[in-house]
């Protein structure tokens, strides 16, 4: 690998209001009636889609493949249609994710289903899903090899087919106890884990030489960083200081599970624990009262351990995908930095 091409990883403090720009100026001059649900979901407008300045999701699928560009090829830059793509994807998964958990709201304003309706909502995220695709096939009427534009379509829908593979069995786990911590930890990957390694493999295939190992490193290394982060979000939901938010508070209620209870049902056997946690299961939805009881179970039994150690096992893995990616031990470093902060570790400290 070209060691000039690995001097400044860590991005500019440009390069997101530099993506953040380029997703506003893809949708200028698209006069679509669903447009104002779109730019609403991505914080760009108010119910009419009259532009505004609203909290948006950070911008952490793109951003992890803008760095991949600027320590790969010295050019964040490059990247920025690609990463287009990877973010309106995600946002794609958020409003469906959003009518399937029945959240109501999203960063403070009413989630896209809420406002609108459920049909519309779904409306809305085919929209954005193909607004993902439309940004890839744009970059061949900018002179994009046609191999390379091809490849990261494939790249990206084989993740986005895993991400519904993913969102299958998070639904399915719902009615069951028998989850074990394998079964959830796959879904996990599928689920979160399959987009982050989309976006770092496809800020490797910028380069036409970069070989397949790397790139399979590489997918590896922002996968393991997606399961990281899903498994942080976890621990805040059920061990968390803080109070829980309305999207915590509804994957809880609506039985969806996570590593704590995973390791609970896969883990203890006494009956009297399990009695008590399947009459928590076999109601609708879980009543909210019952679920500090749920935390206390899962702490009991040494959920709070082994959610840390597992965090940081995954952390492990993105550095070592990292390291057999062929970057120097100072770049790895950059790297991991940025994993720790796309990973929010912070929040453990």
């Amino acid at each position: 690998m070209n060691s000039a091409h690995e001097s400044g990883v860590l991005l500019p403090a440009e390069a997101e209001d530099r993506l953040e720009e380029a997703i506003r100026a893809f949708f200028a001059g698209r006069d679509l009636e669903i447009n104002q649900m779109m730019a609403w979901q991505l914080g760009h407008g108010d119910e009419r889609g009259v532009a505004e300045l609203a909290p948006t999701e950070r911008r952490l699928h793109g951003s992890l493949l803008l760095a991949l560009a600027q320590a790969l090829h010295g050019d964040y830059s490059i990247g920025l249609k690609y990463a287009i793509s990877v973010e309106l994807m995600h946002n794609f998964g958020l409003i469906h994710g959003d009518v399937q958990d029945g959240n109501t709201e999203r960063l403070g304003r009413a989630s896209v289903w809420w406002k609108w309706g459920p049909s519309q909502a779904i409306n809305t995220g085919d929209g954005m899903h193909a607004m993902a695709r439309l940004s890839l096939f744009q970059l061949c009427d900018e002179g994009e090899p046609l191999e390379r534009v091809s490849t990261a379509l494939e790249i990206v829908d084989d993740a986005i087919l895993n991400r519904c593979e993913g969102e299958y069995l998070d639904v399915s786990f719902q009615e069951g106890l028998s989850v074990t911590v394998g079964d959830y930890l796959g879904m996990v990957e599928k689920r979160v884990g399959s987009l982050y390694g989309a976006s770092a493999e496809m800020g490797a295939i910028l380069d036409d030489d970069f070989g397949s190992e790397r790139r399979e490193a590489l997918r590896k290394f922002g996968e393991s960083i997606g399961v990281a982060k899903q498994l942080v979000a976890d621990y805040q939901a059920i061990f968390g200081a803080s109070e829980r938010d309305p999207v915590q508070q509804g994957r809880i209620i609506s039985k969806k599970k996570n590593l704590a209870t995973a390791f609970l049902f896969d883990t203890v056997k006494d009956p009297s624990i399990m009695r008590r946690a399947g009459e928590m299961y076999m109601q609708r939805v879980i009543d909210p009262s019952h679920i500090t009881d749920l935390v206390d179970m899962a702490a009991e039994a040494g959920g709070r351990e082994f959610n840390l150690e597992q965090i940081h096992k995954h952390l492990e893995k993105a550095e070592q995908a990292l390291a057999s990616a062929g970057f120097e031990d100072q770049n790895v470093a950059k790297l991991m930095e940025l994993a720790r902060d796309i990973g929010d570790i912070e929040q453990l400290d």
